[in-house]
């Protein structure tokens, strides 16, 4: 019996570590936020049996938000409808943050010249290449942040690097303060994108809720 129930935590242990074993299976019941800052409704679109969470904190070309769609198209290739349920959650952050915004927001601060992309520097500046836009073909083999999103993957971004790479610049170009600028900035996210504490709590929630952790940018 003793044997038994070595062998039964041994195995708990090891599916929890590789989060596979969601915390509704131990009987637990995942916390309510006490603050209404942070939007966490976000877990309750974690489902399925195929969850992933893709760290994405270099922009990289899109090479991380390529991957977090075509997991996706993989599993579905594999196992069929069995996988239509897959719940995919990106998380940007660190380098990553601009990808979250909108044109105007790319274009105001030249953002292609510093972190480039699918298309030239020169064009770069004067939009976001990983969201849709008339005309264009979008990051990475097509893949862009508002195509993930409708197409049910969540995505999360990190508000230390929110604050570091896209408030404090607009303050310093608008002359005005950070409260202020993080106002104006907010409006020029991405729709759908939602900001939670920092990238690495966001990383850790996913895996909470039974996601299975993949590196995805390198």
């Amino acid at each position: 019996m003793e044997g038994n129930r070595r062998q039964f935590l041994g195995s708990v242990a090891a599916l929890s570590a590789s989060g596979a074993l969601l915390p509704s299976a131990l009987g637990a019941v995942a916390p309510e936020p006490v603050s209404a800052d942070w939007d966490m409704t976000w877990r309750n679109r974690v489902v399925g049996s195929f969850r992933a969470v893709f760290d994405n904190p270099i922009v990289n070309d899109g090479v991380g938000l390529w991957r977090a769609i075509d997991w996706k198209k993989n599993v579905m290739e594999v196992y069929g409808d069995e996988a239509k349920d897959a719940s995919t959650v990106l998380v940007i952050r660190h380098e990553a943050i601009p990808m979250i915004m909108n044109h105007a927001f790319w274009e105001r601060h030249q953002v292609g010249a510093s972190v480039g992309g699918s298309d030239s520097a020169s064009a770069a500046v004067k939009f976001n290449p990983y969201l849709s836009r008339e005309g264009g073909s979008g990051g990475r083999r097509g893949a862009t942040l508002d195509a993930f999103i409708e197409s049910g993957g969540i995505v999360l971004a990190c508000n230390y690097a929110f604050g570091r790479s896209v408030v404090s610049p607009e303050a310093r170009k608008a002359g005005i303060d950070n409260n202020a600028a993080r106002e104006v900035v907010l409006k020029q996210v991405i729709p759908g994108v939602i900001i939670q504490p920092s990238g690495f709590f966001a990383v850790i929630e996913a895996q909470r809720s039974g996601c299975h952790y993949f590196p995805a940018a390198g």
